[in-house]
């Protein structure tokens, strides 16, 4: 299935997570499923996430596009960098 398709399943079933702050806060609640970034997000973010993908077992898929596409898929008016996918 492509990652453009899980999104908007997961927008249908009210399972998305969006922002950094707010998927982090998830995976230490052990709430997030795997987690999509896009191309362009932060260096740090990424260090982080690869620290929770360690310890929680957390799947990373990156996202071929950049946030502005990522966010337009989302149907958000703003740049997404990274969104979860609640279990």
């Amino acid at each position: 299935m492509s990652i453009e398709k899980e999104i908007k399943e997961a927008m249908e079933e009210k399972k998305l997570i969006i922002g950094s702050k707010s998927v982090i806060k998830n995976i230490k609640r052990n709430d997030v499923k795997y987690v999509i970034c896009s191309t362009n997000c932060k260096e740090d973010v990424i260090n982080d996430l690869n620290y929770y993908n360690k310890n929680f077992g957390v799947e990373i898929k990156k996202f071929k596009g950049n946030s502005r596409q990522l966010g337009e898929i989302c149907r958000k008016p703003f740049n997404v960098m990274l969104l979860g996918i609640k279990k």
